[in-house]
């Protein structure tokens, strides 16, 4: 089940940090331009904004998917294991439940952009429908991720599979975590030896 939304949550990802780089450059083209040049580029700023919203929102299911989320675990380190999964069953639930709501708001936004032909008061005039709308992808997105987690985790759970319940939202320890760098420092190496390899 999470091969096909790891695909997607991917691509999501990927997309958003290419076009937060994208935004990043025009911003910074737009400064070099009006110092030297006394000339600047017309809602610069105001796009870069419609970025970082949107791969924020598309961030949210890629840090649920990895467990990137930061969580407090002075209590949790020293509770025991079952109690441990059961607070990681319960924080997701409420996860599920903060993003349900933040998407029921989210829609009502949206639709009014699209009911009153909102836009901009910039000279971009840019129709909000349309940020708007990748801005709410992205959290629909991001509430069905957490769905997905809670619905597996649970039935992980029913079945006493407790280690894939681990796997799947627990706190990284902190080995998995050193293994997790050590691993990435691994793939960089091999990358640079085998373009090293093929300049030669």
């Amino acid at each position: 089940m999470f091969g096909p939304l790891n695909r997607v949550i991917n691509a999501l990802v990927q997309v958003g940090g290419w076009s937060l780089m994208a935004a990043a450059c025009l911003v910074t083209y737009d400064i070099i331009t009006r110092k030297v040049f006394n000339y600047s580029i017309a809602g610069a700023d105001e796009i870069s904004g419609y970025v970082f919203a949107v791969a924020t929102a598309c961030a949210y299911s890629y840090a649920l998917v990895t467990r990137a989320n930061i969580r407090i675990d002075l209590l949790y380190n020293v509770l025991p294991a079952p109690v441990q999964r059961v607070l990681d069953i319960l924080s997701m639930a409420a996860m599920f439940g903060f993003f349900g709501v933040v998407c029921y708001f989210s829609y009502n936004i949206v639709s009014d952009a699209f009911l009153y032909d909102s836009r901009s008061i910039t000279p971009l005039q840019t129709p909000l429908v349309y940020p708007q709308t990748l801005w709410y992808v992205g959290l629909c997105f991001a509430a069905l991720t957490s769905f997905l987690l809670l619905i597996t985790a649970v039935f992980y759970m029913l079945k006493g599979k407790q280690n894939q319940v681990d796997q799947l939202m627990g706190i990284p320890s902190l080995d998995e975590e050193i293994a997790t760098e050590l691993g990435e420092e691994a793939d960089k190496l091999r990358s640079h030896t085998n373009s090293d390899v093929k300049g030669d």
